[in-house]
């Protein structure tokens, strides 16, 4: 599944955009510097300005990012969900961000 982690993380777009019509959708970790192995993970943000405060919210939100984007029940994806405050750390600290709207418009294509 990292192996083709483009194909899913589009879904996972397609999926938050639904839910949260205003987030932006980013990929980082090692899948974008190119250094993923089997057993890595495939880090998303999700930002929203209308992104819940409540860790519980939070949980349904992502769970239903995963029904949406069908997603396996075991999978690889690490879901950082946070608004726009909480995504300067992000923006601040991980050089490697890469905006998925980019990936879904190479694939149009």
């Amino acid at each position: 599944m990292v192996e083709n982690w483009r194909r899913y993380v589009i879904k996972i777009y397609d999926a938050a955009k639904s839910i949260l019509p205003d987030a932006c959708v980013y990929v980082f970790g090692s899948v974008v510097m190119g250094e993923a192995t089997g057993g890595s993970d495939v880090d998303i943000l999700v930002v929203s300005k209308s992104m819940p405060r409540n860790g519980l919210e939070r949980m349904r939100v992502r769970i239903e990012i995963e029904k949406a984007a069908n997603l396996p029940l075991h999978h690889p994806f690490e879901f950082h969900l946070v608004n726009e405050e909480e995504a300067k750390w992000y923006f601040e600290r991980v050089s490697e961000l890469q905006d998925v709207s980019s990936i879904v418009k190479s694939s149009n294509q």
